[in-house]
């Protein structure tokens, strides 16, 4: 039967509904409902639904909803046919997990009920033609996803003159130019043929300017200096080019944009200056060869980094998670764990008012704030610790917005095999499967945007699936699987055709095997999809089964899709037919040749800013602004590797500028590598020759103030302009940045060994993108040389080590590196590099993470500029006005809260008010006052536990691995370093006999362990609408929850962390030990109170010691805990909560600590945020049984380690691990 399901949340749990309103700026009210149309479904199908899928009983209730006629003024929004539902399809597993025989189907939708009419306003903030569109409440109809269609023919083709062509080139959207069009028909001639559809798309795929860099690969035939403020410095640079080229036999080649930007790397290898780039045939990512603390073996560091600008602008949730999906993919296909990631994207004003959007633009606040959630989603749910997020603002970006995603990634060299494909290898593809998502994605991202653009892009943008992503990770990450692999890469841009036609000379593919998400899709759409988390590998003909079943254990699909041949052409069959049988020699000219004149003129010059009126009041400007509400959504400590939180110091307010994590070894390291950033749009208006050169001044100046060494750095590089054409003048543009770029990597001797370039930033004809090139810096360092940016509490003497730029303007690169190097050997208490020249608005971020007070004499900060912090009193080594390093005390600090500067004081207090205005209306702070708590809730229980130990000398712990589980590695290291043994136990789905055999496997397993470990994560994408509820089903299920609960009874512990304790709690272990006893009313863990995720230091208190896990503990003992989570809100009645105190079950509890939260002593238990960061009912952030045996907990005890988090004062271990570990041993 089919039927409609539909959820609407219980009274006292629709935030969402205010908050909708809020935004929409709507008075009035509106209820939100959540649908659910199952097809096929069975009785048995329905009632596992509502009991236990769409529905928590504790927090939503179902209901029956009139017909849509009885409805009044509604909306009901839906996905659009081909565009994932992570919602649906997580529904269907869930329900598969019960019902194994299940055949049902599933779609969902959200249906908005107002008490007025639906406005256009309204419905343009709901729907995203590109990703939605309005459901016919009135049918209950499965979506059709069309018949197959019929490949195109092109009769006539190879005898079309140039007007024939050019209609062709219109009437299908092609992105190619007409010159290559005009090369293709030249090729069908000699080969006596028309193309085929595929051959055509797929050739406008290869050559497209995401895939082949046609634009940066274009002959530049003259480069002309009519620059009049830097014509020497540009007549140098160009020298100095054309003198590298010859150094490096390059003159038979033609000059280049991608040349000019990559020629100092070739250089720095031949002279040795840089001899530890790994240089291959197979390029993933940036890669480095570093020797890695505790690891005798030589370790591979990739990065990348790359843009999603198109499908963000016009599907922003998508677009910027695919941006990091996309990001992390490339090292992946490298063989490398992924495990540091950076966001910067570029804006324009957000709080401009929706009624001054441009005609066929989406807002810029639904713009920044729908990237954010995007981009931070799919990073939190795949387990990746962003550290480091900037939204650079500039009107500019109004024209098409920056989308930037830079990660970083290392793996043991030995893994990491770079061979040779050969005849009878074979290709396996695996990961998710095929849809029409992303089709023409390559394409689209080429192309300017105009008014039309949303309307038409639907299909060009895709849904990322971080799960499945994740369990690529887990796979390449066993040495067994990476060492058999011949050549890999990823399903980027074109899909099949690139991601496996690049892996060699000679292919055949065939399209009738590729694994599809729904029936009807044609050869072409097959081969140029860009479905997301997919993977193309070449492996040995013997070892292809064994890489099929190792997916297979990691509950990933994967088949054998192709063969490599020695026929020198790239072939692509579905079933008998060939539709696609190319030369590789023809495929590789990639179109037709390009040549280009260049004009090197003056800048036009940006929006001249009035000064502001002093100090306090540039606090306000955008580049001094706080982002925290933006920033607090992403996950900064998973992993285990976060050397320095985003926001350093006691009150976590000081923005930190580098991102620094430990590398992923097992059993840990206190090698890590640091990344920053440099670029200045004020500056790209001035010059783009400066801004070049100052991009990586400004990313140097960071890495040094980090600790790290910029001589040993490497740097990647993003372009971003307007679109070029074929006007001089603005590949003038991109020529003098990339002079401005070579200047400066030969001023450092660094080079730039990656990057990735977008000349489509143009909206209509008038608007562009500022002139953007973004440098990245990256290098490896030990932890404890990192600095925070934080001036500790105390009184410090606080130095400017001054650039002195030369006359011109340009950067003074020997006294730069005499500055970094006196920095570096200083080892300040703290320091920043001062960006946009400004010196106070520095200052100030660096005086609020701790509160201190500063007088300071300002003076000029130019770019790469630096301040320092020493204990008062200390000699600073080049202080003076005539030494290299340009050292001069400029103030000091002390206890006082105010901020001096001349003639100008006010408070850290005021000073966050004016930092945080910019952003707070978008991305409000996690800030609410909290009402009194009752006495019981204040108490602590001081019985300690009488469980009778084991006593068994070896502790062994199973950590099931669920889809969507992301700290299983963490939760391992922790407990292995409580001195536990542990086993990993994937729980696949994939089919529903995987799903039995490792049910049973998992009870049989229980049997030999002591500790059964549930980690953090986000099961199934926290999905359908809830979290943990995979899990929970799967603990509900008769056979589990009867060997938990006899696994318990014979003295095993159970631990669940985050994802782990929402399972527990809702399946009824916590706090019951029995899902028996599970009640409408029981507690359970709900949407924090700010509707967001919240990655933060939280402190909390021990409230009992009534359990092995906190034998350890003294009553009232305070944690420095790290918390991420979007549902962490312990929602309990007063008498359960009552009850729960008094029986010795409250095991944690958050506390302010007489900082960010109003009143209250250190360690008192508060509903005040950010303190109780998420709202618990009475503060409780953690439970235990009755029996003291299963403890649940929301913070992260098991991301810290002495050496994380350093720029957190006072923070340290909670040994919940080794308390269990003791206890079962009986020690």
């Amino acid at each position: 039967m089919d039927a409609r399901l539909a959820v609407r949340r219980k009274p006292e749990f629709r935030n969402e509904e205010a908050t909708l309103l809020s935004s929409i700026g709507q008075d009035g009210e509106v209820a939100i409902y959540y649908l659910y149309d199952a097809f096929d479904a069975t009785e048995e199908d329905l009632v596992a639904l509502r009991e236990s899928v769409v529905a928590d009983s504790r927090v939503d209730e179902l209901v029956e909803l009139p017909a849509p006629a009885e409805l009044g003024n509604y909306l009901a929004v839906e996905p659009l046919p081909g565009q994932y539902d992570q919602r649906a399809d997580a529904a269907e597993q869930a329900l598969r997990l019960l019902r194994p025989e299940t055949r049902a189907q599933i779609t969902s939708a959200t249906l908005y009920v107002f008490d007025s009419p639906v406005n256009d306003a309204v419905r343009s903030f709901l729907i995203n033609p590109v990703e939605s569109g309005e459901k016919n409440l009135s049918v209950l109809r499965r979506p059709s996803m069309g018949e197959i269609e019929p490949l195109k023919e092109y009769p006539g083709f190879t005898e079309l003159d140039d007007e024939g062509l050019a209609e062709l080139l219109a009437a299908d959207g092609m992105a190619m130019s007409l010159a290559d069009l005009k090369t293709i028909q030249d090729y069908f001639r000699s080969e006596g043929r028309t193309p085929t559809e595929v051959e055509l798309s797929a050739l406008d795929t290869y050559w497209s300017d995401h895939c082949r860099h046609t634009t940066f690969n274009t002959e530049l035939t003259s480069i002309e200096n009519n620059e009049p403020r830097f014509a020497a410095q540009l007549d140098r640079a160009l020298r100095r080019y054309d003198e590298l080229r010859e150094l490096n036999g390059r003159t038979h080649k033609p000059r280049t944009l991608m040349d000019m930007g990559t020629i100092m790397g070739r250089e720095l290898r031949r002279t040795g200056v840089m001899d530890d780039q790994e240089v291959s045939e197979e390029i993933n990512a940036c890669s480095v060869y570093v020797d890695v603390e505790g690891d005798d073996r030589k370790w591979l560091l990739m990065f990348k980094n790359e843009t999603h600008n198109h499908p963000t602008e016009i599907e922003p949730f998508g677009g910027a998670s695919t941006c990091l999906g996309g990001a992390i993919r490339d090292p992946l296909s490298g063989r490398s764990w992924v495990y540091q990631a950076m966001r910067l994207s570029g804006a324009g004003d957000i709080n401009t008012p929706r009624e001054q959007t441009l005609e066929g633009k989406l807002p810029q606040r639904d713009i920044s704030s729908r990237a954010a959630a995007g981009y931070s989603s799919y990073g939190n749910q795949i387990g990746l610790a962003t550290t480091g997020v900037r939204e650079l603002v500039h009107p500019g970006y109004v024209a098409k917005r920056m989308e930037l995603g830079a990660v970083v990634a290392a793996a043991p060299a030995d893994n990491v095999k770079r061979l040779e494909p050969a005849p009878g290898d074979v290709v396996i593809m695996l990961g998710g499967r095929t849809g029409r998502d992303g089709v023409g994605g390559a394409t689209g991202s080429s192309k300017a945007h105009d008014e039309d653009s949303l309307g038409r892009s639907g299909a060009e943008v895709q849904k990322g699936n971080p799960v499945n992503e994740r369990k690529i990770q887990r796979l390449f990450r066993r040495e067994d699987v990476a060492t058999k692999i011949v050549r890999c890469n990823d399903f980027g841009a074109g899909g099949v055709s690139v991601a496996v036609g690049e892996l060699a000379d000679s292919i055949d593919i065939h399209l009738e095997r590729v694994p599809l998400k729904y029936a009807g899709l044609n050869a072409r759409e097959i081969a140029i999809s860009e479905s997301q988390e997919r993977m193309a590998l070449v492996v040995r003909p013997e070892d292809a089964d064994f890489i099929i079943a190792a997916a297979a254990e990691e509950n990933i699909e994967a088949v054998a899709l192709a063969d490599i041949t020695d026929t020198g052409r790239l072939r692509m069959f579905m079933g008998d037919e060939v539709v696609f049988d190319l030369s590789r020699e023809f495929i590789d000219t990639n179109g037709a040749d390009r040549a280009q004149n260049v004009e090197m003129v003056a800048a036009e010059g940006g929006v001249v800013k009035q000064a502001p009126a002093s100090v306090l009041e540039s606090l306000r400007a955008a580049t001094a602004g706080s982002q925290e509400g933006m920033i607090e959504q992403f996950d900064s400590t998973v992993g285990r590797s976060t050397v320095l939180m985003p926001y350093g110091g006691a009150t976590q307010k000081t923005d930190e500028q580098a991102s620094i994590q430990t590398l992923p070894v097992d059993g840990g390291t206190s090698t890590a590598s640091v990344m920053t950033w440099g670029y200045s749009p004020s500056l790209a208006d001035e010059s783009p020759y400066l801004m070049g050169s100052y991009s990586v001044v400004e990313a140097l100046a960071k890495l040094a103030a980090a600790g790290g060494d910029p001589r040993g750095a490497w740097l990647s590089v993003q372009e971003y302009f307007q679109r070029l054409d074929q006007d001089p003048q603005r590949w003038g543009e991109v020529a003098q940045a990339l002079l401005g770029l070579l200047e400066a990597q030969d001023g450092f001797q660094v080079a730039a060994i990656g990057g990735k370039d977008s000349m489509s930033g143009t909206y209509g004809e008038d608007l562009h993108v500022p002139a953007t090139l973004v440098t990245f810096a990256v290098a490896a360092m030990d932890e404890t040389d990192a600095i925070s940016a934080a001036i500790p509490a105390g009184n410090f003497d606080l130095y400017l080590f001054a650039h002195k730029p030369l006359e011109s303007g340009e950067p003074n690169y020997e006294q730069l590196n005499e500055l970094f190097a006196a920095v570096r050997e200083l080892r300040p208490a703290a320091a920043s590099a001062v960006t946009n020249a400004d010196l106070a608005a520095t200052l100030v971020n660096m005086a609020v993470g701790n509160g201190v007070g500063l007088e300071v004499s300002l003076t000029e900060a130019p770019l790469g500029s630096i301040v320092v912090a020493v204990p008062a009193g200390q000699a600073v080594e080049g202080a003076g006005a005539g030494a290299g390093a340009g050292a001069v005390k400029i103030g000091a600090t002390d206890e006082s809260g105010t901020l001096r500067f001349g003639a100008e004081s006010f408070t850290v207090s005021e000073a966050l008010e004016a930092m945080e205005s910019g952003y707070r209306e978008v991305f409000p702070l996690n800030e609410y006052e909290g009402e009194p708590l009752p006495e019981f809730a204040n108490q602590v229980n001081e019985t300690e536990t009488d469980l009778q130990s084991p006593g068994k000398k070896d502790v062994h712990v199973l950590l099931p691995v669920f889809p969507g589980t992301n700290s299983e590695y963490d939760m391992a290291e922790a407990f292995v370093a409580a001195g536990a043994t542990y086993e990993f136990h994937v729980i696949r789905n994939l089919t529903p006999a995987m799903l039995a055999e490792d049910t049973k496997a998992f009870i049989e397993k229980l049997k030999d362990a002591d500790i059964l470990a549930f980690s953090g994560g986000f099961s199934l994408g926290d999905e359908p609408d809830g979290s943990a509820k995979f899990i929970a089903a799967f603990l509900r299920s008769d056979d589990v929850a009867a060997a938990v609960k006899e696994f318990v009874a014979g003295n095993g512990l159970v631990l669940g962390i985050c994802n782990g304790f929402q399972a527990l709690v809702k399946s009824g272990f916590l706090p019951y030990g029995d899902p028996a006893q599970l009640r409408e009313d029981s507690p359970t863990l709900a949407h924090n109170r700010q509707l967001r995720h919240v990655s933060r230091i939280a402190t909390t208190r021990v409230a009992t010691v009534n359990s092995p896990w906190l034998r350890g503990f003294e009553p009232g003992q305070t944690h420095l805990m790290p918390v991420s989570h979007g549902e962490g809100r312990f929602v309990v009645s007063e008498d359960e909560a009552r009850r729960l105190f008094e029986a010795g079950q409250v095991a944690f509890q958050y506390v302010d600590t007489g900082g960010d939260a109003d009143g209250g002593a250190e360690g008192v238990p508060t509903m005040a945020a950010p303190a109780n960061p998420n709202g618990s009912s009475y503060a409780i952030e953690g439970i235990v049984s009755a029996d003291g045996r299963i403890l649940g907990k929301m913070g992260h005890p098991e991301r810290f380690r002495e050496g994380l988090m350093r720029n957190i004062p006072g923070i340290g271990e909670q040994d919940i691990f080794g308390n269990a570990v003791r206890w079962v041993r009986g020690e």
